[in-house]
Order: structure tokens, then sequence, then C-alpha cells
């Protein structure tokens, strides 16, 4: 199992607009249809957007990847983000490695 993280950096005063794409264009539930994902949530702070994702293995994050759908909406999002994204921006990938005190297999 892995966990992914992208982050995006909303223009000042644009972090609930980036959420509510997210939420309008049913971003999240696109993603679930793919094999593999457990899961995504998307996090707003002050100077940024988390994008979190749940995946089976690293297959299936890839399998997101390259998803028709999946940049479908980046020329409404990039109106929104002090850095754009493009079709070739990913999270970064992190595999549990200590859990309840236990370590896992990790990434190795």
């Amino acid at each position: 199992m892995i966990r992914t993280v992208l982050a995006l950096k909303p223009k000042p005063g644009m972090t609930d607009a980036v959420v509510e794409l997210f939420d309008e264009e049913g971003i999240v539930e696109r993603a679930l249809t793919v094999e593999g994902c457990l899961g995504v949530e998307v996090w707003a702070g002050p100077d940024d957007v988390l994008v979190m994702g749940t995946w089976v293995d690293p297959e299936a994050y890839q399998a997101w990847l390259e998803h028709p759908q999946r940049n479908a909406t980046n020329d409404v999002l990039n109106e929104l983000l002090n850095v754009p994204i493009t079709a070739h921006s990913h999270g970064g990938s992190y595999a549990l490695a200590l859990s309840g005190g236990q370590f896992t297999e990790g990434l190795s």
C-alpha cells in the first residue's frame, strides 16, 4: 500500500475555489473509479491544498496518472494556482514504514 501527496499552491484567496473545483468536477470520485484506489482526500491549509491518495500499490497510482480524464480540468485549475500543474505533475509516493510501533515493509 502507498500514500501519495500532491501539494497545490493556490493564488491568494483561491484555496476554497480549488477545493470547490475538485468537488464540482468530481475529481475525487473519478480517482476512486481506478482499480486499486482505496481513498482520496483533499486537505486545505492557509497556503496550500494537499491531495492525498491511498493506493494498493504503485501500479494502481500509475493507472490514475494515465487515466484519460485525470487532466481534464488542468486549464481551469491552473487559473487558481500560483504554481501550474501539467499532465506530468504527480504527488510524492510514500510507503507505510511504522505503524503502531511496528516496522512495516516500507519501500525497500
